[in-house]
């Protein structure tokens, strides 16, 4: 007698967060927020309780339903755990930075908290993957940076500044891409004429109030890699199935910029 082959088990479902660009728009700005200040005990609890903030987003997803009935029949248990111990550090290294970070600090993170409650509607209402959702959710990533900097010692006005320019930056790159996405799918041109308008507009602008010393010069600068990479997807036509090439651009660019703020405003 032969017996049957056994069926492999079906893998395991990642309740990692799927949305891999936005890694490096929460990662990259609090590396930043840490590396120009003087992080202490509050910095690093503050950028932890975000770290657990944003590995809660896949959990809360598959809870609401919004990877399908089969997920949340399947891995709603598992989810319904991860977020328990999500949201503990969350409570813990959050309290952590309440208890000692500076008033200063305290108050700046209420922004980003409640750019982040905006994003927690657009998940409700699924409209996370619009342009609006996706610029909403950059700045509110990016600002995850700003308290903490803050918390490092960081003046204000810097710590402002690094904010608007992870912003600015991320908000070029989601024009740009999803321009190629829309040439691709023969959409039209409004969205390429739009990522056009964003990317000169925003960097010209900059580089004026640098020039009358209504910003720091480190600003237009720190933009570059983001202007440059943007106008070059949008001038050459692209294909999406460079899109990984597009992420890989988009990572070096950031690593620029970051090593451009972190040299000009290390110390401020």
């Amino acid at each position: 007698m032969t017996s049957a082959p056994l069926a492999s088990p079906a893998p395991v479902r990642s309740l990692a967060p799927r949305e891999h660009g936005a890694y490096g728009q929460l990662g990259l700005p609090l590396v930043a927020a840490l590396a120009i200040g003087r992080p202490g005990v509050a910095a690093f609890g503050l950028t932890i309780a975000w770290v657990a903030a944003f590995l809660a987003h896949e959990p809360v997803l598959v809870l609401l339903g919004q990877r399908g009935k089969k997920a949340r029949a399947q891995d709603g248990p598992r989810a319904a755990r991860r977020l328990a111990w999500l949201g503990a550090a969350m409570a813990l290294f959050g309290g952590v930075f309440l208890v000692l970070a500076p008033a200063e600090a305290r108050l700046g993170l209420i922004p980003p908290v409640v750019l982040g409650l905006v994003v927690m509607a657009f998940v409700w209402r699924k409209e996370e993957k619009t342009a609006a959702g996706e610029i909403i959710a950059a700045a509110a990533l990016s600002g995850a940076g700003f308290p903490v900097a803050l918390a490092g010692g960081v003046a204000l006005v810097p710590a402002a500044v690094a904010w608007a320019v992870w912003t600015t930056a991320f908000l070029m790159s989601t024009f740009a891409v999803r321009a190629v996405i829309a040439r691709a799918k023969h959409e039209g041109r409004a969205t390429l004429v739009a990522a056009y308008v964003t990317t000169i507009g925003l960097g010209a602008a900059a580089v004026l109030l640098a020039l009358r010393d209504m910003l720091p010069r480190a600003v237009p600068i720190a933009l570059a890699p983001f202007v440059v990479l943007s106008l070059g997807v949008l001038v050459f036509p692209v294909h999406t199935r460079h899109l990984r090439r597009i992420g890989w651009g988009l990572i070096g660019a950031s690593v620029a910029t970051l090593g451009i703020l972190v040299a000009t405003l290390r110390g401020a």
